[in-house]
């Protein structure tokens, strides 16, 4: 008896259909899972920073109260004394624990930490990009130039590097934010600032290696022209430098955000995360949601950069993908 049954067909595995952002990601994470993990918290907390008066459930400032059942009109001193709130029609819900109506708390003044946990993500996101952005905009401005050049230019731009290297970080932060307001843009700016003198020795010590090859010395010897040199063969094998310094550089900054905020000399005017840490403290033992959670996402997030920062370097520096 012949068998009817239709062949199996098999399609050539170069041939099948894949969502590019699918098959890409998949061989990242087969390479990097580490790296993929950080990537996937890293889109989370875009989504949530682009998302958070959606998903934060109630205004971060808003100040939960309910009426005061020991309310007096008129209390005597001593039951002042043994009920401070007694001559308040409400009293604040200060220092909750997580519940279902408080998935994080309260802060002592009432408002719910998972609120400002989920707001205090923009502030944080902000500094990071902003400030990496700036820091590396202007070391590859001067690390290019001056590793290209030379001369003149690279003894004076690296002496001002060292100047301002010599400095420590956060004590030039702290003293570039009190000089001026204390703002999220004024804040992002002096960071940026600071950052300039790391990215600028990265970029000049890759343009300086990538400068000496063969093929730089071939493209002048047939007459290329400086612009074209620096254009087409010089930034083209940097830009990898740039993403890692970048990528890398913004969990620092989000750190160095949550420092001065801790310090209280942080922006105003925003919730932050290195200030809950700081307003928690106090009531460390007994009452820790408001330190715990957001300490916690601000290791997270660090971590996260951290880890995806190592991954691009891994994957874009030819000497590290075989490891």
């Amino acid at each position: 008896m012949q068998d009817t049954a239709s062949p199996v067909l098999t399609v050539p595995e170069s041939r099948r259909l894949s969502v590019p952002g699918v098959s890409w990601f998949t061989g990242f994470a087969r390479k990097k899972p580490i790296g993929a993990v950080a990537l996937v918290v890293v889109v989370l907390l875009v989504l949530i920073a682009v998302f958070a008066p959606f998903i934060a459930r109630y205004d971060p400032n808003f100040v939960f109260e309910e009426v005061n059942p020991d309310y007096k009109t008129s209390p005597t001193l001593a039951e002042l004394a043994a009920n401070p709130d007694i001559g308040s029609r409400l009293v604040v819900n200060g220092l909750e624990g997580p519940s279902w109506e408080h998935w994080f708390g309260t802060t002592r003044s009432g408002h719910d930490i998972y609120a400002r946990v989920i707001h205090g993500s923009r502030l944080s996101l902000i500094v990071g990009l902003g400030a990496s952005a700036i820091a590396v905009s202007l070391g590859l401005v001067v690390g290019v130039a001056s590793g290209f050049y030379r001369g003149a230019f690279d003894i004076v731009s690296q002496r001002l590097v060292d100047a301002l290297q010599a400095f420590p970080g956060l004590v030039l932060l702290l003293l570039l934010v009190q000089v001026s307001e204390p703002s999220v843009r004024n804040t992002v700016f002096a960071m940026g600032v600071i950052g300039v003198p790391t990215t600028t020795r990265i970029i000049r010590s890759s343009t300086l290696v990538v400068q000496s090859t063969d093929y730089i010395e071939a493209a002048r010897a047939i007459g290329a022209t400086n612009f074209r040199i620096l254009f087409r063969h010089i930034l083209p094998n940097i830009v990898s430098v740039v993403l890692i310094a970048f990528s890398i550089g913004i969990g620092a900054y989000i750190i160095f955000e949550a420092t001065i905020s801790f310090l209280g000399v942080g922006p105003r005017g925003v919730v932050s995360w290195g200030k809950m840490v700081n307003e928690g403290r106090a009531n460390l033992e007994l009452h820790p949601w408001l330190t715990v959670f957001a300490g916690s996402a601000i290791a997270l997030v660090v971590i996260a950069f951290n880890f995806l920062g190592d991954a691009v370097r891994d994957v874009l520096d030819p000497r590290l993908r075989g490891t």
